[in-house]
C-alpha cells in the first residue's frame, strides 16, 4: 500500500521530471555563460534520463527484467535522438555528447533499479555498474576541471592569467599551439609559450575570465620575444555585444604593438578601449575576449606571454 508520504514523493519526482523535459528546450547556457554552468547544464541530460528511467521502472515493475531492459534502452535512444533533432530545429545545438549522457543516465538507473533480481544476478550486475560508474566519473572530469579553474579565476582577479596553475591554459583558445613553459618566465615559475603559425591569422584568445572590468584603468601583460629583431603583432578587445554587429572591425578595440627582443611590458589604456566601438561605448562590465594575433607570417614565430592583469 502506498503511504501518503510516498505519494507526495512521487508527485514531487513527476513534477521534477516534467521540469527536466521543459528545460531541454527552454533556458540553458548562452555564448557568454561560464564554462562550469555550460558543462553542468550538459550533465542535466544524465540526471534527467536517470530520473525518467526510475519513474518508468516504477510504472512497469510487473514486467520481466529483460523486457524492461529492452524497453528502456530503446525508449532512451529514441527520446534522446528525438530531443536532439528538435533542439536543432529551434536554434539550439544538437550534440552527440548529450545523447551519450542520455543513454548513460538511463543505463545507470536501470542497473541499480531493475526489479526481479536474484542475489547471483545482483552480483553479475556489478560487472555492468562498475564500468558505467567509471564512465560517469570520466564524464564529470571536464565539469570538475572547468569549475575549479572558474573558481581560481575569480579568486585571482584582477590577474587574468599568471599561468601558475595547471588548468589555466583552458581559459585560452586560438589556432596557435600553446603550452606552459618554465624556461622563459617573467613572474613566478611559468609562462605561456605561443607558437604562431603561417595561417592567414594566427594567435591566442583569452575567452574565460570575470567580465566586469569597469573598476580598472589599464590592462598590462608581458611578452618575451626570443628573436634578435622586434616583432610586431595585433591586439584586440571586444565585449559581449560585439557579436551583434557581426564582429565588425569598427565595433571593437584594435591596436598594433611591437615586442622588442627579450621581455617587454605592454599596456592598454581601458579608457581608449571603452571609446573604441563606433557609435556606442564598449560595455566594460561585459568584456567577452581579448586576442593577440598576427597576419600571415612567412615563417612560424614563438612568443611567451606572462602576467596578464588589470590595474587600477
Amino acid at each position: 500500500m502506498t503511504t501518503k508520504k510516498q505519494k507526495i514523493w512521487q508527485i514531487l519526482l513527476i513534477g521534477l521530471a516534467v521540469l527536466c523535459f521543459v528545460l531541454l528546450f527552454v533556458g540553458g547556457p548562452g555564448p557568454d555563460s561560464s564554462r562550469s554552468f555550460t558543462y553542468g547544464w550538459g550533465l542535466g541530460h544524465l540526471f534527467s534520463f536517470a530520473l525518467w528511467t526510475y519513474l518508468y521502472l516504477q510504472w512497469r515493475t510487473p514486467q520481466p527484467s529483460l523486457r524492461l531492459v529492452g524497453e528502456v534502452l530503446l525508449l532512451a535512444f529514441l527520446l534522446g535522438a528525438g530531443t536532439e533533432l528538435l533542439q536543432s530545429e529551434i536554434g539550439r545545438d544538437a550534440s552527440w555528447q548529450d545523447l551519450m549522457n542520455d543513454l548513460l543516465g538511463s543505463m545507470l538507473a536501470l542497473t541499480f533499479i531493475i526489479p526481479g533480481r536474484t542475489k547471483s544476478f545482483s552480483r553479475t550486475l556489478w560487472l555492468v555498474r562498475i564500468p558505467l560508474l567509471a564512465l560517469v566519473g570520466w564524464t564529470l572530469i571536464p565539469f570538475l576541471s572547468v569549475t575549479l579553474d572558474d573558481l581560481v579565476a575569480w579568486q585571482q582577479f584582477p590577474l587574468l592569467s599568471g599561468f601558475e596553475t595547471p588548468l589555466e591554459t583552458s581559459r585560452w583558445g586560438g589556432n596557435s599551439r600553446r603550452r606552459i613553459d618554465h624556461q622563459h618566465v617573467f613572474s613566478g615559475s611559468s609562462s605561456l609559450r605561443v607558437e604562431l603559425n603561417t595561417q592567414r591569422y594566427s594567435g591566442v584568445t583569452l575567452k574565460h575570465f570575470p567580465a566586469d572590468w569597469s573598476g580598472y584603468r589599464r590592462l598590462r601583460f608581458w611578452i618575451f620575444n626570443p628573436a634578435a629583431e622586434p616583432f610586431p603583432f595585433y591586439f584586440r578587445i571586444h565585449d559581449q555585444a560585439h557579436r551583434l554587429s557581426g564582429n565588425r572591425y569598427s565595433d571593437r578595440y584594435n591596436t598594433s604593438l611591437v615586442a622588442p627582443p627579450g621581455w617587454s611590458r605592454q599596456e592598454i589604456l581601458l579608457s581608449k578601449v571603452a571609446k573604441a566601438p563606433r557609435g556606442r561605448p564598449m560595455d566594460m562590465t561585459k568584456i567577452a575576449g581579448l586576442v593577440l594575433f598576427v597576419g600571415k607570417l612567412k615563417q612560424p614565430h614563438t612568443l611567451y606571454l606572462d602576467q596578464v592583469e588589470l590595474l587600477p
